[in-house]
């Protein structure tokens, strides 16, 4: 979660990401005649509140994330649920109920770096372009200096023991977690470089975000 003074910064670059997902929907809608199916791995009601009204209308979307995860989505309140949005619990790594080119569009906003190794990765990757024919996957970028989840400098680029110390030292929470709930944040927090993520969508066009250094890298098919 950015800080208020950064939001302003954050929202500029969530404006224009979606800009794009705005164009493709009204793109591939219009080509099909109707509203798209979408599948948005990781993804939250709060996103889908955001986005403008007759864009959703576009859109049959289905949000899979852990158990839990929509929790706090549902206290702020479920007005599009049951109309052009649906919650499934699942793991990206495994898409296996859906069949091939299920879905006319994949989004993924900020969560291929959580799910663990580049194995880990390489699965979620190689699921999102089997079941969706189009695709939009949006990643921190390993190469800026700030490490965007604990907004601390530099942290990211030290080896992974010196990471779970470094947090001790200087994230205030990170020390009420049990020692398993540390080194498993570190494990499933890993940003990724232009190249690790063409690597994972070979064909792809990959755009990058910028302030001075790559903030985020996203995916594009």
């Amino acid at each position: 979660m950015f800080p208020a003074y950064l939001k302003p910064l954050s929202n500029f670059f969530r404006k224009r990401r979606n800009r794009r997902l705005h164009q493709l929907v009204e793109q591939l809608s219009s080509a099909k005649g109707g509203p798209i199916d979408v599948l948005d791995i990781g993804g939250s009601l709060g996103f889908w509140r955001n986005i403008p009204e007759n864009v959703r209308a576009k859109c049959n979307v289905v949000l899979l994330n852990l158990p839990g995860a929509y929790e706090a989505d549902q206290r702020d309140g479920n007005e599009i649920l049951g109309t052009t949005v649906s919650l499934l619990t699942g793991d990206a790594r495994d898409l296996s109920r859906f069949g091939d080119s299920s879905f006319d569009l994949i989004v993924c906003n900020s969560v291929l770096e959580h799910v663990g190794s580049w194995s880990d990765m390489k699965s979620a990757a190689e699921e999102a372009r089997r079941v969706g024919r189009r695709g939009l996957v949006q990643v921190p970028a390993f190469e800026f200096p700030i490490e965007q989840h604990y907004l601390l400098p530099f942290i990211h680029w030290f080896a992974f023991p010196i990471q779970v110390k470094l947090l001790a030292l200087l994230h205030r929470d990170f020390t009420k977690w049990s020692f398993h709930d540390q080194h498993m944040l570190v494990h499933h927090t890993q940003p990724l470089t232009r190249t690790e993520l063409q690597e994972l969508f070979p064909g792809a066009e990959i755009s990058r975000e910028w302030v001075v250094l790559p903030k985020s890298h996203s995916a594009f098919w």
